[in-house]
């Protein structure tokens, strides 16, 4: 019934280039440029100064001599090295240009992936069987749509960026090992002590953090029970106290002792990694200085490398926070593809315009492998041009029936038959669409999808008065002017769409609950006749006895299964079927 997970892997590292290689692959190159250009600009400054005699000895670096050579600037600047310094500025410039063409890349793209992300997610959202999307909620979708894509987004996006800091960084090493061989391998010792030490802080600094997530999921949770139930609360004073005490007092407590311990810690942390290179600085200012022949000239220049390798240094390390999100945000995601099975045919073909029979033939359905509720053997058959009510308590399984009526459980045996046509996973879809239902939760969009013909438009601002709603509603270019409507008044919007899809098979899960008595009349004894006069199988899920002689036949069920399954004989024998069903 279903197609195994065929969906690739999500990698974060490839997220970008997958969606766009050429794109990144520029990026990458041009940020690689910009770093390297960046390592140049030390060497370049120190060559500038003439005084020094460090300049001498990178002499060869830079093949020129401008000593004592000026140029006046707008004639009153004084440039000294009018060379080097026009050196300078093309070495700015370019760094500016590459830089910023790299990060402009690596951003363009990665709205690119993100809206590709969401545009997958979205389509594998809309193949899942109906039952597994009840079972994996709202909340877990919505989390990973507007969570998880954006930190496995992020981590994509800094990847590509680290060339540019590790190209930077190798350069000022480079040129590092150049002045004193000594120098180096302590700085290179002091960057690989001070980088673990720095994930310390930051390490307990992320738990207090996470604790301070899962205590703001609770508060959002308590939130919705607050709005939603706040006419429970407002009834009972007792309940409302140990509802703001427990779920929300106590988790908005906890929410700001972990938060705050853990930015504390972050911060800590953070601000220990900017400071790693000053450390360096010191100890070669006034330790090293004492036991290594450094001139001053010299311990100028490695000052100067060191103040300048803290940004990249600190980017890098910045970075792992970010890319070990990205990380779990991935499995997150991953997991979630995994739990969401697509069936297996999404055709263009359309539904049955002319839909006689609909058999069920020993179908059954559980609720996740649960033993406890199963539906069904069930076999019945349902004709063209005729009402069925399906009637029976709460948790009988007339809703469940229903649905595997509208194709949207599949079930876990037995066959579905339409016009004697099995139901397949390869026409499934097809088969869907010849059906119109309105569930007990159902969803009212704001717009026609779907239907563009003027003519309908038309027929759709006469059903409005119809209805009664063309007073609260209008509709315009297929928009509906508002949707905040009464639940009885977005039932009746409901049926109207439904009329302009024109199905062969209505499903109706107590339509009537919501309205008023004038118009629940106007559903019993003018809606499903006029359906049944247009040769529709309607299926109507029902409690109200009142309007059993107006069906064709009445199906009782309990427990999962069908009691009864009666052909109402023009009313004469409705007190017999109203017996046993309220006897239930």
């Amino acid at each position: 019934m279903r197609e195994p997970n065929t969906e690739p892997r999500i990698k974060w590292t490839g997220l970008l280039s997958s969606t766009a290689p050429n794109r990144v692959f520029i990026a990458i190159i041009l940020g690689s440029l910009a770093g390297f250009a960046y390592a140049l600009i030390i060497p370049l400054i120190l060559k500038s100064v003439h005084q020094s005699p460090l300049a001498h000895k990178i002499e060869h670096i830079f093949d020129t001599e401008e000593h004592g050579e000026h140029f006046h600037l707008f004639g009153f600047i004084d440039i000294s090295t009018p060379k080097l310094a026009l050196a300078f500025f093309i070495l700015c410039l370019f760094i500016l240009i590459c830089r910023g063409a790299s990060q402009s890349l690596l951003a363009r793209v990665a709205i690119d992936a993100t809206v590709a992300l969401r545009k997958n997610i979205y389509r594998r959202i809309s193949q899942v069987p109906i039952q597994d999307l009840e079972r994996i909620g709202p909340s877990r979708l919505l989390t990973a749509m507007n969570s998880d894509v954006a930190q496995v987004v992020r981590g994509a996006t800094i990847f590509p960026g680290l060339f540019a800091h590790l190209t930077t960084l190798i350069g000022l090493l480079a040129f590092l090992l150049y002045l004193n061989v000594s120098v180096f391998l302590f700085i290179i010792g002091t960057i690989i002590v001070g980088a673990i030490t720095y994930q310390i802080p930051i390490i307990f600094g992320r738990r207090f953090m996470a604790r301070a997530r899962n205590s703001f999921d609770r508060i959002q949770e308590g939130m919705r029970g607050l709005i939603y139930g706040a006419k429970e609360l407002k009834l009972n004073q007792q309940r409302r106290r140990a509802f703001l005490d427990s779920d929300l007092y106590a988790f908005e407590e906890s929410f700001g002792v972990n938060q705050k311990r853990g930015d504390t810690l972050v911060i800590f942390g953070m601000t220990y990694g900017d400071l790693i290179s000053f450390f360096a600085i010191g100890a070669v200012t006034y330790a090293m200085a004492n036991y290594y022949s450094l001139s001053r000239e010299s311990l100028v220049g490695v000052i100067m490398v060191l103040l300048y390798i803290t940004a990249p240094i600190v980017a890098l390390i910045n970075a792992i926070g970010p890319i070990a999100q990205a990380s779990v945000a991935t499995g997150k995601l991953q997991t979630l593809f995994n739990d969401m099975p697509v069936e297996e045919s999404w055709d263009q073909q359309s539904g049955i315009a002319d839909l006689r029979t609909l058999k069920l033939e020993d179908l059954a359905f559980t609720y996740g492998g649960d033993e406890k509720f199963q539906l069904g053997p069930v076999n019945i058959e349902l004709q063209q041009g005729e009402v069925t009510f399906l009637v029976g308590g709460n948790g009988s399984g007339k809703t469940t029936l229903g649905k595997l009526l509208s194709l949207h459980y599949l079930p876990q045996a037995g066959k579905v038959y339409f016009n004697d046509h099995p139901v397949t996973a390869a026409n499934r879809d097809a088969f869907r669409q010849s059906i119109s239902a309105i569930y007990s939760d159902f969803y009212l969009f704001t717009q026609l999808f779907g239907i563009t013909s003027k003519e309908l438009e038309s027929l759709a601002s006469t059903y409005l008065k119809e209805l009664k709603l063309d007073t609260a509603v209008s509709i315009n270019n297929g928009q509906f002017s508002s949707t905040s409507l009464s639940d009885g008044q977005k039932k009746r919007l409901a049926l109207l769409v439904t009329y302009l899809e024109d199905r062969s098979l209505y499903i109706f899960d107590e339509w009537a609950s919501d309205q008023d008595p004038a118009f629940k009349k106007i559903f019993y004894y003018q809606i499903l006749p006029s359906l049944k006069r247009m040769n529709k199988v309607v299926v109507v899920i029902s409690h109200d006895d009142r309007y059993f002689h107006l069906a064709d036949r009445v199906i009782r069920m309990e427990s999962g299964e069908i009691l009864d399954n009666t052909a109402v004989s023009g009313g004469e024998n409705i007190e017999e079927i109203r017996t046993v069903t309220t006897s239930t």
